[in-house]
């Protein structure tokens, strides 16, 4: 089911794509030979409007021939893509990306409008829960207000931040205690990924969402939707403080009181020590509250342009970041990736799955504006040049051009899938 739901996603947004380049190129009066969804042989084809239609057997492109696309050799009629003055073809190029960004705004927009679940802590205040490292300048109860001056309104924003920020000090201003307070925060960096990370958690109800098979807890016979009430006779109020006890438990057995379908049993268990997280632990793994959140017509286009914007800025602040060296490659994605992600947001529902794929169309918009030959950007940097000049580019630029584009280009497939299969391998 993934492979066919990743083929879903991306035949609509190659589908949005070409028809962006079609319907500019029959615009300007660009006869278009070929539309295909895919490469490779063709499955099957029509023709309509003196267009031969295709879906191709590798789904992982596709394109629109236009007549007269070599620019070695003269235009022999006025349909002919070269035929068509310079700021034509820029604006058929440009049609495909813009169409996969407006397609981002609707999708993003769809799926507020439809609804979906997401954890409660995203959306509320982002409070610290739980501090999992001792040198960690944050303390449990704190209230997050900004980061390096960027206003912070919930937690879902502080991973954005943290996310785009691996291996670095910033300056947190936080509530505590009733007074505003400035701390350095050191970030981590996610060796699988590359991107930052901290040794914080949100606050969290004490309320068990998970039992890991052949746990300690497993054994002694909690389960998932299980309330923990007490532990040793403390009263517990958050997770933090279920983390905390059975931490400081020295692998002593625990007496946990918790409240189950209406009744309130009293269960012994005999914590380990987890040697990756340096302290005991009995294998359980909070429940995380979620709040369904639906906007109507009008907030959900705002709330869809909103989210293209935040989207677009972490797209450019990352690029940025890549370029630079200060985001790690390990973060990039391909097309494993994609079909992964792909499964896990329609298993969500389909709200879920409209705003994974506006995600993508965004990103795969933003992609294709690289000015590398091979891609829609690198096409446009050539016409603008040809303006400035005003007359054609040589034959031996554009072969340079290429060569360095394909170059860069494979180089960028070659990482994304070796950290594809560098995931799935871990």
């Amino acid at each position: 089911m993934t492979v066919l739901y990743f083929i879903i996603a991306l035949g609509i947004l190659i589908f949005v794509h070409e028809l962006g380049h079609f319907l500019a190129a029959r615009f300007f009066g660009v006869k278009v030979e070929t539309f295909s969804i895919g490469f490779g042989p063709k499955l099957f084809t029509f023709k309509c409007c003196d267009t031969e239609f295709a879906v191709s057997l590798i789904p992982l492109g596709g394109y629109v021939k236009m007549a007269g696309e070599d620019p070695d050799v003269p235009p022999s009629s006025p349909d002919e893509f070269y035929a068509k003055p310079p700021w034509q073809r820029i604006v058929i190029a440009l049609a495909g990306p813009i169409m996969n960004l407006l397609l981002a705004v609707v999708f993003f927009s769809l799926s507020f409008m439809i609804g979906r679940y997401v954890p409660t802590y995203q959306i509320e205040a982002a409070k610290v829960g739980n501090v999992l490292s001792a040198n960690s300048s944050l303390k449990s109860g704190d209230v997050i207000l900004s980061v390096d001056g960027q206003k912070i309104r919930n937690w879902q924003e502080f991973s954005k931040v943290i996310a785009l920020n691996p291996d670095k000090t910033l300056n947190v201003v936080v509530e505590r205690d009733g007074k505003k307070v400035t701390v350095p925060l050191k970030t981590g960096m996610d060796e699988k990924t590359g991107i930052g990370t901290v040794d914080v958690i949100p606050a969290i109800k004490p309320i068990v969402g998970k039992v890991i098979k052949g746990s300690p807890a497993a054994k002694a016979g909690l389960k998932p939707g299980d309330v923990i009430l007490q532990i040793n006779g403390h009263e517990i109020t958050s997770w933090r403080q279920v983390v905390k006890l059975i931490g400081n438990s020295n692998g002593k057995p625990v007496k946990i009181l918790i409240l189950r379908n209406g009744k309130k049993l009293t269960i012994t268990v005999k914590p380990h020590l987890n040697k990756q997280l340096g302290r005991y632990t009995i294998g359980i793994i909070p429940k995380f509250d979620v709040t369904f959140v639906r906007y109507s017509p009008i907030k959900a286009v705002e709330k869809g342009i909103e989210e293209f914007v935040s989207q677009s800025a972490l797209f450019f602040t990352f690029l940025y970041k890549l370029i630079t060296g200060q985001a790690s490659i390990k973060s990039l994605g391909g097309p494993i990736m994609i079909a992964e992600v792909a499964g896990k947001a329609a298993q969500a529902g389909i709200s879920s799955f409209i705003y994974f794929m506006a995600f993508i169309s965004l990103q795969l918009g933003y992609f294709n504006l690289l000015p590398l030959p091979v891609l829609d950007g690198g096409l446009i940097v050539m016409f603008l040049i040809e303006m400035l000049r005003k007359k054609p580019l040589s034959a031996s630029f554009r072969e340079k051009f290429q060569q360095v584009g394909f170059a860069l280009l494979a180089l960028l497939m070659v990482i994304v899938f070796y950290n594809d299969i560098m995931r799935l391998v871990r």
